[in-house]
């Protein structure tokens, strides 16, 4: 009987110790996709971003890439800033951060070194 009440006891400890938190909630289906490349980056100033695949934009409100470090391959790249407005360079590499939502559009034109 002894023995019976310790494991009762111990199961009662176990128990109290479990945590009371809500379980994550699952993304919505509806909620806007990061690509996988920019979700380390998210809330990283200084995290570093080579772009897989252009046009992209990033919705600020899912992903803050304010400081950092965006490129797409062969084409340069640049510092997302904290404030609107555009940078571009003569590879073509172009980063818009929108006014407003501070959302950031990568885009890559015309043919390389040829701007």
């Amino acid at each position: 009987m002894k023995r019976l009440a310790v494991l009762v006891l111990a199961a009662a400890a176990v128990a109290g110790c479990a945590s009371t938190a809500p379980p994550p909630a699952a993304p919505s289906p509806h909620a806007p996709a990061v690509p996988a490349e920019f979700r380390p980056a998210c809330g990283h100033p200084g995290a570093q971003v080579e772009v897989r695949k252009v046009p992209v934009t990033i919705r600020h409100a899912a992903c803050d890439l304010t400081g950092v470090a965006v490129s797409y391959r062969n084409r340069g790249g640049a510092g997302v800033p904290a404030t609107a407005g555009g940078i571009g360079n003569s590879d073509g590499f172009d980063l818009e951060v929108h006014s407003g939502s501070l959302d950031v559009t990568i885009t890559v034109t015309g043919p390389h070194g040829n701007m």
